[in-house]
Formats: structure tokens, sequence, C-alpha cells
């Protein structure tokens, strides 16, 4: 997260953003979140398998076991499993892709909605939504801007989105993106004249 949130990289985004909103209609925002969904059951699990697993070792073992191990082996089990399953990887790795997916979703449609971006005059706020748990990116496009784009650009523009999280720099992937998704939208909605800014490049939701 510490890299999406620098300075530096801020900046470059901004630029990005602004690029996109000054060739075109659009009114771009992208938000950055850790997760869409805590998935506080992962861990949970992962922790009362391990403590299943080592109670019944000792129980099924050949080998005598002293009272207190009994007792104690079971709770560290139960806390090595939990932290293991608290690792982005293996919560990822724990919950069903269409799961994540929906997560994911629902997170962005209710930032594009909290954020009141349905609110701009010609329907054409876009936000891009980057979940990094998840390693998913969502495109979430309002009605004006999603009828004057051909639907086979945004198929292809939601291609490149999703391989970002699969390039060794995801974040510099993102601005190369953002580079080919504005051309698309200058292409097909134009910026015109006394065309402003109606939303702020970046939203502080708290959801």
């Amino acid at each position: 997260m510490k890299q999406y949130l620098a300075p530096d990289y801020q900046s470059r985004l901004w630029n990005t953003i602004k690029n996109l909103e000054n060739g075109s209609q659009a009114e771009a925002v992208v938000v950055f979140r850790a997760r869409s969904a805590d998935y506080a059951s992962v861990p949970l699990l992962w922790g009362l398998a391990a403590a299943w697993s080592a109670f019944t070792l000792m129980m099924y073992a050949p080998v005598y076991f002293e009272n207190w191990l009994v007792y104690y082996a079971p709770l560290a089990a139960f806390t090595v499993g939990y932290g293991f399953g608290s690792l982005p990887a293996v919560k990822r790795g724990s919950i069903r892709r269409a799961t994540r997916d929906k997560q994911v979703e629902i997170m962005a449609r209710a930032i594009f909605q909290k954020g009141g971006m349905q609110h701009t005059q010609d329907k054409s706020g876009f936000l891009v939504y980057c979940s990094l748990l998840e390693r998913r990116v969502f495109l979430l496009p309002d009605r004006g801007l999603e009828l004057a784009i051909p639907l086979a650009v945004w198929q292809e523009l939601q291609s490149e989105f999703d391989d970002i999280f699969a390039q060794s720099q995801p974040e510099q992937s993102l601005l190369q993106v953002l580079e080919t998704t504005a051309a698309a939208f200058a292409r097909y909605l134009p910026v015109r004249d006394g065309d402003i800014n109606e939303l702020p490049d970046r939203l502080d939701i708290d959801l």
C-alpha cells in the first residue's frame, strides 16, 4: 500500500488523471483500498484447523504426552494457524474468486454512490477502484460515459486493467493503462468548451 500513497507516486497519478480529464469529458477518480472486506472467518478457520490437527495428533500418536502439553499445544497451534491465515496471500488463496470479485464490486459501487460520482452534469463520472488484497481493479463508469464508449473498447480496457496485478510493478502498469484510457476517452468523448472538473481527483470515503 505504501508505494500507492507515496507523494511522488500520487503526484504522477494526479497528473495522469488531469491529462485524462483535460482531453475528454470524463471525470475520473482513482481509489485504493487495502481490501474490500475483512474476511475475518479465514484466519479463524485456519486457527481451528491447526488446533484440531494438533489435538488429534496428540490423542492418537503412539507417544505419551504430558497433560500440560495436551492442553497448551492446541492453543499454540491455533495461534500459529490464525497468524498464518491472516497473511494477505493466504487470505486471497482461501477465498473463492467469485466471492472476492463480489466484495470488490460491492465496495466500488458503495464508493461511487457515497462519493456522489453519479451527480456530474453529463453523467461522465469514472471510478477506477483498486483493491490490493484481492489484486483486482474494478471499473465503474456512469451512464453517459458508458454509452459514449463502444462495448468492445470497454472490454479491451477492462482486460488491460485486469492484467495490472500480473505485472512486476502494478503501480506503474496502472499509470500506463490510464494513459491508454485517456486516449480512448479523448477519441469517443472529446473535451468541449466550458468543461469543468466536477469531482475531486481523490475521494476520502469512510465506509
